[in-house]
Parts: C-alpha cells; structure tokens; sequence
C-alpha cells in the first residue's frame, strides 16, 4: 500500500517530527498513517496505552473509555465516548470496539476495529463511529533502546452527514493532539495516579494482530 505524504513538520508546525501520510480506500475514505519517534519504551507506552479506563486523565478529546468485556490478558471489547471540545469538528461521538495487543519480537502491536453487540446499542444522543481495522506499531530504535518508532494507522468511519474535507482535516489532526498528549503523559514518569492497575505482560505470539481486533485505538 502506497502512501501520500499529506502533513510533515514544515506543513503543520509540528515541532516533535510527526510525519501524516494518506490514502485513498475503496468508497473515497481514506486512512492515515502517522510516523514519529517518542522518548520511551515500547513497553512503557503500551503500558500507558492498554490502561484504557485512564486515558481520559491525559487525553482531553476523550471523555470515558470502559471496558465491557475481557476476552483474556490480550483482548477486550471497549465502550467509548469522545469529549465534547472546542475546536472538534467532527463532534462527539462514540465507540464499540474490539481491541487487542501481541508482540512480534521487539515491536509490539495494538489492533482493533468496530463491533457490534445486540446488549450493547447505539447510545442515544451520539453517533456511533467504527474504527478498523486500525493498527499502533512501537518498535525500538535500532541506535537508542530507551526511545520508540511509533507508527499510527488510523481508519475511521465517523458516520453523520459531514463533508469529506471537513472529515479528512480532522482526523490528523487528532493524530497529532493524540500523539502530544501522549508525550506529556510519557513525560510524567509513572506517577502514582496513574499506577493503580497495571497491563499484563505483553505475548510473543509471534505474529500481528487479526484484522478485526485495537485504540482508536480507537486509539485517538
């Protein structure tokens, strides 16, 4: 799959690197590839990353993430709401999604994508949006082990009657806000707040996520 580079630093003021490529899907959707390096592990972001319930604490586009069901240490299904902001164009809207996380030798995989759930409806009040299949990439830097390549592929459904433009300048955009909050959060060490729970130990399944498993992440 090809990608077009769309934003880089030079064209968004980005000051950390951040790199947005696009295609173009089937049905002119197109998904977004974020590329950028953080200062962490690739354990302690997925650590950061798999406690869902707290993200809302470090993320202020998300208003609560609950997890509805544990399908073992690697997978859970996520009900999410997104935080009514100023500035978001696409409003709030809402999630169920499966994720999942594996580990193919030193980089570790978060999967995920929309599912649907007969005890579980659309809310009212909110669009639901689906994810996915959408895909967080963390591998170690080959000359630097205590910083990560963090690769974001984001594809999303945000449903609703929104023109195309206005959808597809949001979306990387929030990749971008994603990425900077989740450099302060790193920045903070492993305060107490946010220690509560920990992440179970990351699998050597030796082999990427399935396709219909995350966040939006949703990972946004």
């Amino acid at each position: 799959m090809t990608f077009n580079l769309l934003l880089s630093r030079a064209r968004t003021g980005v000051e950390n690197g951040d790199v947005i490529y696009s295609k173009v899907l089937s049905g002119d959707r197109k998904v977004f590839r974020l590329e950028t390096v953080l200062d962490a592990t690739p354990e302690e972001i997925h650590h950061i990353l798999w406690k869902v319930e707290e993200m809302h604490q470090w993320n202020p586009s998300i208003k609560n993430i609950k997890v509805l069901k544990q399908a073992g240490p690697e997978t859970m299904v996520t009900h999410e709401v997104s935080a009514e902001t100023a500035g978001n164009l696409i409003g709030q809207r809402d999630f169920l999604s499966v994720r999942h996380f594996s580990r193919q030798e030193s980089c570790i995989y978060l999967g995920g994508a929309a599912t649907h759930l007969e005890t579980f409806p659309p809310q009212k009040g909110f669009v639901r949006a689906e994810d996915g299949p959408t895909c967080i990439i963390i591998e170690p830097l080959a000359d630097d082990t205590g910083r990560s390549h963090f690769t974001w592929l984001l594809n999303m459904d945000v449903k609703g009657w929104l023109p195309k433009s206005i959808v597809n300048q949001a979306l990387p955009r929030a990749q971008v806000d994603f990425t900077r909050c989740l450099r302060r959060r790193l920045a903070e060490g492993p305060t107490q707040r946010h220690t509560n729970h920990h992440p179970p130990t990351v699998s050597r399944a030796g082999q990427t996520p399935h396709t219909h498993s995350l966040t939006h992440t949703h990972w946004s």
